[in-house]
């Protein structure tokens, strides 16, 4: 499918409850039709490209249509472009209306609540969305007759943005509570060792870890876990704010489905009689009997104990910041955390990593780039995640969790202080100084790679840039950036670096207290004194300044090297030595004796 423009959602532009008029005239130039698909005519007389469309008839039997009413029956495999503004507008439209078609489905959906599903929905907004909205519409205003659309939406956006924080403020009040599901998590784990149980497990044995209930869709048989029922049904209605009689009453109902009228597989993990079996039919009908008196008293006795050892943590400190790693937290692993996601977010959000998903991926697990986020989270949420991570031993991956001073409450400090954490994840921030000139450290650092390596210049022994390019990805030689000459040989080479992996050792953070870091990425665009570089291949680019880039060069080995764990999209930068000015040595003079006036030659 080579379609460039996105598709407007139909369902999402009722929703929307807008008229652009403006971008209903945008008209294009089509052939075919009549009961058919439409196709967008070639620029060229290379009618039968690869890839393309092969039913496309030339510009001379072409017609104009509105492009809003016969976008879905136009060819999938014709490229439909449209000029500047008109494109800006359609796309910031397809944007807005699949917003709008999200929160639809949203507000329709009756699962139950948890934060889970709240992070999820929270991450639907991903960084960088909003700049890019805002840009379409401000292309689009240069066309006159596109500026009130460009309004239109505008206003649309904002009440659809306003619309989806309503619902995640109603979605947030109707999850567990923080504090009592903390507490009640950490009951759960307390009494995973005890003796209580252990009796629970005893229960599941004596019936061989077999439900008496109906059998769910694509279930051969229902299985059952007492000990994680039980746990489980706990934990929800303590989270939910119930009192210790109504968890307990919840708790013996959901067994009492499972188990009501269950049969005794194996006796020997009955405890003793409580009855008299000369009054049954048969030994079979006694263990039944015995089975339906023990397990309501198990029930009742690990209820107790969870009691027990629950203690709601509602003595609330002052807030910390939190540097969170691989954020959102929308796949399963992160359900235990998950309800950070209603915390503030302080600063920006910077590059962290890439999710994939695979055999052992929960439901409702995607693919997509991850971040490192600074939030605000209340000071005993925190000394309570920094005792579980203490627990937890990974020599191969960096801690996710790492703790900061506490919130001024004044904006300007608090939001140095994330930066400053923030530039420990992910060295390049947004709002970076540009300076005009090359610092003296940098200038220093491209004289000492230049004579310590192979410097590719421009025409190259008369290479193409096609081989030059593939010699520069495969690690031999760097690009080291100079005068327009330079920027405009890196831009030649642009073309052919875009889907290889690249490093640039870069000085980044402020002038006065930098630090030397080694970015790895693809190379996006190369501007007038920038480059964009995309980290790991699958984020957002970010901007680097030319005068802050020390050299170009190619990682070949980068995703191979790191076997056990994600490979990092930067490193600390190792200076190359500097190169030590050449002694001037002492003109070599020689002398010459001439004859006096005298005598004779």
């Amino acid at each position: 499918m080579t379609r460039s423009l996105p598709a407007i959602s139909a369902q999402g532009f009722a929703a929307l409850g807008v008229q652009l008029p403006a971008l209903a005239a945008v008209r294009v130039a089509l052939t075919g039709g009549r009961g058919g698909k439409y196709h967008v005519p070639p620029s060229d007389l290379r009618r039968y490209s690869y890839g393309g469309c092969r039913h496309a008839r030339p510009a001379a039997d072409a017609a104009t249509y509105p492009l809003f009413e016969v976008f879905g029956e136009i060819c999938k495999k014709c490229s439909i472009t449209l000029p500047g503004p008109p494109d800006a507008l359609w796309r910031a439209t397809a944007f807005a209306t699949g917003r709008a078609a999200a929160l639809q489905r949203a507000r329709a959906d009756r699962a139950a609540r948890t934060w889970l599903g709240y992070a999820r929905y929270a991450a639907q907004q991903q960084p960088g969305d909003e700049e890019q909205f805002e840009a379409w519409l401000k292309q689009a205003r240069t066309d006159r007759k596109l500026a009130r659309d460009a309004r239109t939406l505008s206003r649309a956006r904002k009440e659809l943005a306003a619309g989806f924080a309503e619902f995640l403020a109603g979605y947030a009040a109707d999850c567990p509570q923080v504090d009592a599901y903390n507490g009640a998590r950490d009951a759960v784990r307390r009494t995973a060792g005890s003796q209580e149980r252990q009796v629970l497990d005893e229960v599941t044995a004596a019936v061989a870890g077999k439900s008496v209930r109906r059998a769910r869709q694509y279930e051969l048989e229902p299985q059952l876990a007492v000990w994680q029922l039980v746990s489980g049904v706990w934990l929800a209605a303590r989270s939910r704010g119930l009192e210790a009689d109504p968890a307990a009453k919840s708790v013996h109902n959901a067994v009492s489905r499972e188990l009501s009228g269950a049969r005794v597989v194996d006796v020997c993990r009955l405890p003793a009689p409580q009855t008299q079996g000369c009054g049954y039919a048969s030994p079979s009908a006694w263990a039944d009997a015995e089975l339906a008196l023990w397990w309501p008293r198990a029930v009742a006795e690990t209820c107790a104990r969870l009691e027990a050892a629950f203690e709601a943590e509602a003595a609330h400190t002052a807030p910390r910041l939190l540097l969170v790693h691989d954020w959102p937290l929308t796949s399963t692993r992160d359900t235990p955390v998950a309800y950070l996601a209603a915390c503030p977010v302080v600063g920006p959000l910077v590059p962290f990593g890439y999710r994939r998903t695979g055999y052992h991926s929960g439901a409702g697990d995607t693919s997509g780039p991850s971040y490192s986020a600074v939030i605000s989270v209340p000071g005993h949420i925190v000394a309570k995640l920094e005792k579980e991570q203490a627990a937890v031993q990974d020599r191969y991956n960096p801690p996710r969790f790492v703790a900061a001073g506490p919130i001024t409450g004044r904006r300007r400090a608090d939001t140095s202080a994330a930066l400053t954490l923030l530039r420990t994840a992910f060295p390049v921030l947004p709002g970076d100084s540009v300076p005009d000139t090359v610092a003296e450290p940098v200038e220093e650092q491209r004289r000492a790679r230049a004579a310590a390596g192979y410097r590719h210049e421009p025409g190259d022994d008369g290479e193409r840039a096609s081989r030059i390019a593939s010699s520069l990805a495969e690690g031999y030689g760097c690009w080291i950036p100079g005068g327009s000459e330079q920027t405009a040989f890196l831009k030649e080479l642009g073309r052919w670096l875009s889907w290889r992996v690249l490093r640039v050792d870069v000085w980044c953070g402020p002038e006065d207290g930098g630090v030397w870091a080694s970015l790895y990425g693809t190379l996006d665009e190369v501007g007038d004194g920038k480059l964009m570089l995309k980290p790991g291949g699958e984020h957002h680019p970010v901007s680097i300044p030319l005068s802050r880039v020390v050299a170009l060069a190619g990682a070949p080995r980068w995703d191979q090297n790191h076997p056990y764990r994600e490979a990092p999209l930067w490193k600390p930068y190792e200076p190359a030595s500097p190169v030590e000015a050449a002694p001037v040595a002492a003109p070599h003079r020689r002398m010459r004796v001439l004859p006096g006036a005298g005598e004779e030659t």
